[in-house]
């Protein structure tokens, strides 16, 4: 370990002895009693599907989240000591993740359940600093409020009585440090969880009230005016839309007045999720999002509000939807907070997602938020998006600093077009990347053009075109290798081509399914593939064209 690891890590350990005594004090254990409920007074319905494999894999003491697998060989409480301190299976443990999950077993999740309550009880009921981090609490509440029956119903009095007092507690304590919660996204759903289940357990009205105020602030600081949220993540945005519902129907169910704002954000926001559904009912990946869950996404459309016209686009969050027949394409046409130098961003600007139908074509490789090591940076990259991106990377830190945007869209009978210009510098010499989209009203013609104006030697030496497909498209190189064959899983037929010579079909990834890595194609086209040489603007002109079936 270097002395700066060292010198952190004790650090970290000071920080969380001196939490866990200021928890533990009987002073802040005293601010968290007030009146025990007896019962919860409205159960939330949470809309995101259940995994019954995953759930009989839990019950048997084996799970696998991410790239972290553990089995305890039917010893369900040592699972909490096998999860560790961090990670993505320590997040889907102490948030109670796999409630979920169980429920859907019916009686036969029950006992599983309620040994996995009794062991995380035992060790952190009164008090944990990693276990009562208020985005982890908010959570854990709401998987208790939507699925907490399965817990409490052995016919225990006095276990029911001690879960439901535990679940106030913790709720008072989330009204004390909710706006404590690390990153936007966090503070914003953990004043959500809050205020649901304050509604749901009698006696914590106050506590409602003041989650109702942090869900204000948040929402004012972090929602932009197209209802989009500040991450760009179609993921995130699905989620907030499911717990504003939860919010809205919470409120309804105890008989207390809904706040105006509440009722206009999740209008508009469901309405700006609207804009990444896929022909297949999920959502399309862009941002650290995956395809998620189309239960989900189906319940958070019925929130759409009506007086909000569908535009298939997204001013303040950068994003374009064009709709011919059965084809969908969904372009980025905006940059993260900050720009996409900033770290944790993506450098997914100008990428697209294209499906025919409800199969997808051209994607982006996805988050590899639950990977270890490299894996998370890897997938922020250019590289990993259907984009222009330039090897080696270090010429990629100037051409993506400072990007300004401009974009333009014009429709006609014929079909729609969508151009987006990226210029890379504030003056007239700026490099700029021109991506032209145009996709024919029968949905069975997509062509594009991408123009790097102004490269600089590194750019212009370095450059990528990436077509990231899909797992269920099979790629194969015709003979000219000038065009490439698509075989779709829906059985359709559809060709690339270009004005390039020597297009190449590379290994790619994809991890917008779920999160773990799935092999699959891209095309690629890299510079010295143009058909003529020379010291001018680089223009790649390229197509999708659906064939005909005989």
């Amino acid at each position: 370990m270097t002395p700066a690891s060292r010198k952190k890590s004790d650090n970290a350990g000071v920080v969380e002895r001196v939490q866990r005594a200021w928890g533990e004090s009987p002073f802040y254990q005293a601010q968290l009693n007030g009146p025990a409920p007896d019962r919860l007074a409205l159960k939330p319905v949470d809309p995101y599907g259940a995994d019954k494999a995953l759930g009989e894999a839990i019950a048997a003491g084996r799970l696998s989240i991410g790239a972290q697998s553990v089995d305890c060989e039917g010893e369900l409480e040592r699972l909490w000591a096998l999860a560790g301190r961090e990670g993505p299976l320590h997040d889907f443990l102490h948030r109670f993740v796999w409630l979920r999950h169980l429920a859907a077993l019916g009686q036969k999740g029950r006992e599983p359940a309620q040994r996995l309550a009794e062991a995380w009880f035992a060790d952190n009921e009164k008090w944990s600093p990693d276990s009562w981090e208020p985005y982890t609490t908010g959570e854990r509440l709401i998987h208790l409020c939507c699925h907490g029956q399965v817990v409490i119903a052995r016919g225990d009095a006095l276990w029911r009585s001690r879960v439901l007092t535990a679940m106030a507690r913790q709720t008072r304590h989330l009204a004390k440090a909710g706006h404590r919660a690390g990153a936007a996204h966090e503070r914003l759903m953990t004043a959500m969880a809050l205020t649901v289940s304050a509604l749901a357990l009698p006696g914590c009205e106050p506590e409602a009230e003041k989650g109702l105020e942090l869900l204000r602030r948040e929402l004012r600081l972090q929602i932009r005016p197209d209802g989009g949220h500040v991450s760009r993540n179609p993921s995130r945005q699905l989620e907030l839309v499911v717990r504003l519902q939860m919010v809205l129907r919470a409120l309804e169910a105890r008989r207390m007045p809904t706040p105006g704002f509440l009722r206009h954000v999740t209008g508009r926001a469901a309405a700006h999720v609207q804009l990444f559904r896929s022909g297949d009912g999920r959502l399309a990946v862009f941002n650290g999002g995956y395809e998620d869950d189309g239960a989900a996404l189906a319940s958070a459309l019925t929130a759409v509000d009506e007086a909000v016209e569908p535009t298939g686009f997204a001013r303040h969050s950068g994003f374009q939807r064009l709709e011919a027949a059965r084809s969908v394409l969904i372009a980025d046409i905006g940059a993260a907070r900050g720009g996409a130098s900033t770290p944790g961003a993506y450098q997914g600007s100008a990428s697209f997602h294209f499906s025919s139908a409800r199969t997808r074509i051209v994607v982006n490789c996805g988050s590899g938020a639950q990977l270890p090591g490299e894996w998370a940076g890897a997938l922020r990259q250019a590289a990993a998006h259907s984009t222009l991106s330039t090897e080696p990377r270090e010429a990629a830190a100037a051409f993506f600093r400072n990007a300004i945007i401009t974009h333009r869209r014009a429709e006609d009978p014929r079909g729609h077009l969508l151009e987006i210009e990226r210029a890379f510098g504030v003056d007239a010499e700026a490099m700029k990347h021109v991506r032209r989209f145009y996709l024919a009203v029968r949905g069975d013609d997509l062509r594009g053009e991408d123009r790097l104006v102004g490269a600089t030697a590194a750019v212009a030496a370095g450059w990528r075109l990436r077509f990231h497909l899909h797992p269920g498209v099979k790629a194969s190189l015709a003979r000219d290798n000038r065009s490439i064959i698509l075989a779709l899983a829906n059985r359709e037929g559809w060709r690339f081509r270009t004005n390039c010579r020597n297009i190449s079909i590379e290994r790619s990834i994809y991890c917008g399914a779920g999160g773990l890595p799935q092999s699959t194609e891209q095309i690629v086209i890299s510079a010295g593939a143009l058909e003529e040489e020379h010291p001018g603007d680089m223009v790649v002109r390229w197509s999708f064209r659906r064939m005909e079936t005989a």
